[in-house]
Formats: structure tokens, C-alpha cells, sequence
């Protein structure tokens, strides 16, 4: 990314992390945010699918990070592309029974069901995410 790309980039991010009431850090609004809006993260990369059992093998500490933020469904686990030395904001989207962003495509993308003002935190429906 050349720099005036890198600066496009920051000028027109609308989101950050912060302390999170409902668990840790949390994705919060830098600014307003219209209803409808897409692009707030990355473009999507495909998650890698784990079994369980390789997962179960890791040492404490990296199984953790797993169970913590990865996705699991039917004996599999789903890791980041790039591992956890590098990660997407939206791995710090925390759960709500009345979320502010919808999954569109199963979660690779999402998109604001309203407004959403400056510092309040962006929430989706973990029952709404898919594999």
C-alpha cells in the first residue's frame, strides 16, 4: 500500500477497540455510522479449518487463543489466515440479542441494521454467524 493509499485507508476508518462492558475489548464507532453501511472491515480471507483433536494437542496457553476467538462447528475449529500475530478488528465483535450489525454471506461481511453515533459499540447475533 503506497502511502497516500495507507492515509486514504485511516481517513476513512470508522471503527476502533476499546473496553468493552460486555466482555473485554470490543469494536466501538469512531464516528457516526449510517444505517446500511458495509465497508467497515477488511475484505473477507477464508479461515482455515482445524480438527478438534489438533487443536486439543496445542500447549494451554495457544488452545486457549483458539477456543477464545476462533469459530468452532462440528468437530472443527476455524483460524485466522494469518494466525494471531496479526488480527482483524472484527475478531473483537462481541455478542447481543439486539445487535447493531447483521453477517451478510455467513459473516464475511457486515452490515449496520441503523444508525450507530459516535462511541457506542458495534454488537452482531453470534447465532447469526455461520461456518
Amino acid at each position: 500500500m503506497s502511502p497516500a493509499e495507507l492515509l486514504h485507508d485511516i481517513r476513512t476508518t470508522r471503527i476502533g477497540l476499546a473496553p468493552s462492558a460486555i466482555h473485554g475489548i470490543g469494536v466501538f464507532a469512531l464516528t457516526d455510522i449510517p444505517e446500511g453501511t458495509r465497508d467497515l472491515f477488511s475484505p473477507p480471507r477464508p479461515w482455515v479449518p482445524v480438527p478438534e483433536a489438533e487443536v486439543d494437542a496445542l500447549p494451554p496457553h495457544a488452545r486457549r487463543l483458539v477456543q477464545t476467538y476462533c469459530l468452532w462447528d462440528a468437530g472443527t475449529y476455524y483460524l485466522p489466515p494469518a494466525g494471531f500475530r496479526v488480527l482483524d478488528v472484527v475478531m473483537y465483535l462481541n455478542h447481543s440479542d439486539q445487535p447493531n450489525l447483521r453477517p451478510v454471506d455467513g459473516g464475511d461481511y457486515y452490515v449496520t441494521t441503523r444508525a450507530v453515533t459516535a462511541g457506542e459499540e458495534l454488537t452482531v447475533d453470534y447465532g447469526t454467524l455461520e461456518v
